[in-house]
């Protein structure tokens, strides 16, 4: 700088010398205009370089596990740009509601794996489905709902149902499967302060293992960041729009079709030297529901205008999954179908109010899906083609943070895994799942969902006999209101001091 300050003027008036004796043989218009518009050249140029260029979403912290690993992403990142992207998003403070010892000892989230017997090598295709509410599954409420595929498959596989999400947005569903963690905070863990952390999950643990991963979204490339964090979370590849390369199939709005995509992906995978760990997020079922020209006719609108695209997207299941059968790799694979949330209001096809998902179920079943544990209520199934172990249904509570672990105990790999959900093999852990609430915390376990404001139980239901949740039972009912408050927030001291100590890696 102070370089610049010594020679800058003595070069300047040689260079402004200069420059009017150019100006005086150039046409008037010909200074205007150049004067006019370089100020908005540089301001194009300034904003684009601010951003990171000209890709779908500004470059974020995530990003920087394109270029490299999740554990070097520090050496990549500079302070300024770090303090610029974060600025503004909210830190967490740390809490200490009793001893760690005894937080450890209620819940868990240091899980082993493997310790006796050898090792289960299978594939492992998780499939993630868009907005597919759980009343959405004829199967799981007790009428013909709108997905005839899963209504089926549900005949052969292990099905949870007493299943949830942890969180109501997409960007929330894949760090709950892949490293184990909920979405308590405001900020999606993706792009908020703690987004460099480090961490060990399932993609990274697998990748130690000798496994090909890869990650599968027919999205623009770059949407809501699912490629920085693929990378982040130890996917050696990503496969989306630009990589499926044929736009004949895009929807006009988000990316390419399910049904072509996911045939995309079985082919794939069928290159890939087995085992390996595939992930894949449909998005045909979100807004604005889509479905492809020719097949309009065969699936009309419902009820509401995403039963059409369950329907479509339930059909792309069943093409996904008659193509694989013919594949080298399906019996030898391990299945895992969950939803990412549940629908939230639906604009209905020619008319101006909004109504409810499931407006074809019985007003008693509507009722618990609109209240507070409902809401967030996914369907959950895992299915190994020959492995009659993972058949009937299970009615225990289930979560999406639960999926980690329990891939990774079926592989039965002797290994450790830092994860706020535990196998639901394991028949001894507590199963109970935690999601924010309208500024609290919800913890549902059983038939009981309780409401916590960061201090005080507030309220206790019976999601059971109380759809509606008209009887706050909070008075009533003090020793299961004390050990869910308990179990509560032993996970949350946990969760929020691990994420502010980096400790999410054991």
């Amino acid at each position: 700088m102070v370089l610049v300050w010594k020679i800058y003027p003595k070069v300047n008036q040689k260079t402004w010398k200069r420059a009017k004796e150019k100006d005086t043989r150039r046409p008037a218009w010909f200074n205007i205009l150049v004067k006019g518009l370089t100020p908005f050249l540089l301001l194009g140029l300034s904003l684009m370089g601010a951003r990171g260029g000209v890709q779908l979403r500004p470059l974020a912290i995530m990003h920087a596990s394109k270029s490299v690993s999740a554990a070097h992403m520090p050496l990549v990142l500079n302070s300024v740009f770090t303090a610029m992207t974060t600025y503004g998003h909210d830190e967490l403070t740390p809490v200490n509601f009793m001893s760690d010892e005894k937080a450890r000892n209620i819940y868990p989230v240091v899980h082993h794996f493997g310790k006796s017997g050898v090792p289960n090598p299978k594939n492992v295709v998780v499939l993630l489905l868009e907005s597919f509410s759980r009343e959405y599954v004829g199967f799981l409420n007790g009428y013909n709902g709108f997905t005839p595929f899963l209504d089926s498959l549900s005949q052969q596989v292990l099905v949870m149902d007493s299943a949830f999400s942890n969180g109501l947005r997409s960007i929330d569903a894949i760090p709950a499967v892949v490293i184990g963690l909920p979405a308590l905070m405001d900020d999606p863990y993706i792009t908020s302060v703690y987004s460099t952390n480090k961490t060990r999950g399932l993609t990274q643990i697998l990748n130690e293992k000798g496994y090909r991963t890869a990650f599968f979204h027919g999205g623009t490339n770059g949407t809501m960041d699912f490629d920085g964090f693929a990378g982040y979370a130890g996917f050696q590849n990503y496969y989306g729009r630009q990589e499926y390369n044929n736009d004949a199939d895009y929807d006009g709005y988000w990316g390419i079709y399910d049904e072509p995509f996911l045939q995309f992906m079985a082919q794939k995978l069928n290159t890939f030297q087995q085992p390996f760990f595939a992930f894949e997020f449909t998005l045909s079922s979100h807004y604005p529901y889509h479905v492809p020209a020719h097949l309009q006719e065969k699936f009309p609108e419902g009820d509401l205008r995403i039963h059409r695209v369950v329907r479509y997207s339930d059909y792309a299941l069943k093409k996904f999954f008659e193509t694989a059968k013919t594949m080298p790799w399906y019996n030898n694979t391990l299945f895992v179908i969950l939803a990412d949330h549940p629908a939230q209001s639906v604009l209905v096809s020619d008319k101006d109010k909004l109504l409810e998902p499931g407006a074809s179920l019985t007003s008693e079943q509507l009722s618990y899906y609109k209240n507070t544990s409902g809401r967030y209520a996914i369907p959950i199934m895992l299915f190994a083609p020959g492995d009659s172990t993972l058949s009937g249904v299970d009615h225990r509570t289930a979560q999406q943070t639960d999926l980690g672990p329990t891939i990774l105990d079926y592989l039965n790999f002797a290994d450790t895994e830092v994860a706020f959900g535990s196998s639901l093999f394991d028949t001894a852990a507590p199963r109970l799942v935690v999601q924010p609430v309208s500024g609290m915390m919800q913890i549902t376990s059983g038939n009981y969902s309780l409401l916590f404001d960061g201090e005080h139980s507030t309220a206790l239901f019976n999601n059971i006999l109380d759809h509606s949740h008209n009887r706050n039972l909070i008075a009533e009912q003090p020793i299961i209101a004390d050990s869910l408050e308990l179990q509560l927030k032993s996970f949350l001291q946990q969760y929020t001091n691990r994420l502010v100590n980096n400790q999410l890696k054991d």
